[in-house]
This record gives structure tokens, sequence and C-alpha cells, in this order.
């Protein structure tokens, strides 16, 4: 099998190896999303250098905690949405709706995982060593690996899950997904039936 096969799917594959296949590639657009997601993250990080307390709906947390994730989201979306409609889903829909019903999709998971979950293990992590959330865990040259960045590490493997399950039902529709075997079965199915009508 080639690059371009596993990347793209072929009508050589069988529906068994292009099950396979797209759960590989989301993978690989996961791994690629996230580490797009962690690069914003990062670098908004060592870019903001002031900082204050924000509360919202009784919840405290910082500003720069804030414009991290929403940057690092914003960013990610749009990288995640390209690469799972050529690679993952393959869909010929229209761009546009698709667009908005990811957007959506991963506005829930935004706000109920990246930023809900988020903060509720960072105030688990606190609440239970007693330690800030900007304490460096260890120092990897001058870059300060901290509880923040551990919670979103274990954060990212719920993100990957919920998001692929979202996309599969609110975004991608099975009409608008190429299919190579269907495709492939069509004209079978109607040489049966002309066999028949004859």
């Amino acid at each position: 099998m080639d690059i371009k096969t596993i990347i793209f799917g072929s009508k050589d594959l069988t529906e068994s190896q292009e099950k396979k296949r797209k759960l590989f590639m989301y993978l690989v657009s996961g791994v690629i999303t996230t580490a797009v997601n962690w690069i914003v993250y990062i670098i908004v990080d060592l870019s903001i250098k002031n900082d204050m307390m924000l509360s919202f709906l009784g919840f405290e947390f910082t500003f720069k905690y804030a414009v991290k994730q929403i940057v690092g989201f914003i960013v990610a979306v749009l990288v995640a949405y390209f690469l799972n409609r050529i690679t993952v889903f393959r869909s010929k829909g229209n761009i546009f709706r698709e667009l908005i019903s990811f957007f959506g999709a991963r506005i829930i998971s935004f706000v109920v995982l990246e930023l809900g979950l988020f903060y509720l293990m960072i105030w688990a992590c606190e609440g239970i060593t007693g330690v800030p959330a900007t304490t460096a865990l260890m120092m990897i040259g001058s870059f300060a690996f901290t509880y923040d960045y551990l919670v979103k590490l274990i954060n990212s493997v719920f993100i990957m899950i919920t998001n692929y399950v979202m996309s599969k039902v609110m975004v991608f529709r099975k009409k608008d997904m190429v299919d190579y075997n269907k495709d492939e079965k069509k004209p079978e199915e109607s040489s049966g039936k002309e066999q028949t009508d004859a």
C-alpha cells in the first residue's frame, strides 16, 4: 500500500481496510492538530508577559489561560477541519455548511472539555497537591513544563475521542463521502437487475 492510498484511500481497498485507513488517518490528523494546538498554546504563553485574574460565572482564571486556550482552539479547528475533510472522511459536501457544523461541534467540545474539564482538572490538581498549576514539573532548557501542560496533555486524549464521534455524527454526512466500495458495487448491482429483467 503506497502513501497516496493511505492518505486518500483507493477503490482497491476492501471495506475493512478502508475503515482501518480512516481510523489511522484520524489519529494522524489528530496528532497534527494537537501539535498545532500545542505550538500555538506555547507561543501565546511565551508572548503574553502581563497577566490578570478574570471571573466568569463564579470561576476564576487568568487572562493568559483563556487567551492560550481560545487562540490555540481556533487555529487547531481550522487545521483539523481540512485534514478530516480531505483525508479521513473524504467529503465532497458543502464546505461552508460543514465548516459551520464542525466549528459548532468543536465549540461544544471546547466549552465542555478544553475549558470546563481543563479548569476542573487544574482546580483538582491544585487542590490535591497544594501546588499552583504554574509550578514547573521539569525544565527543558529554559522552558518550564508546568502542571497546566500536564493537564492539557491528559485532556487531549478525551478531546480526540469526543471530536471523532461528533465529526462522524454531526458534520460529515455519509452521502457526501467518497465511498470507493459503494461506487464499485453499483455496476454489479445494475447488471444483476438487467439479467433479472431479461
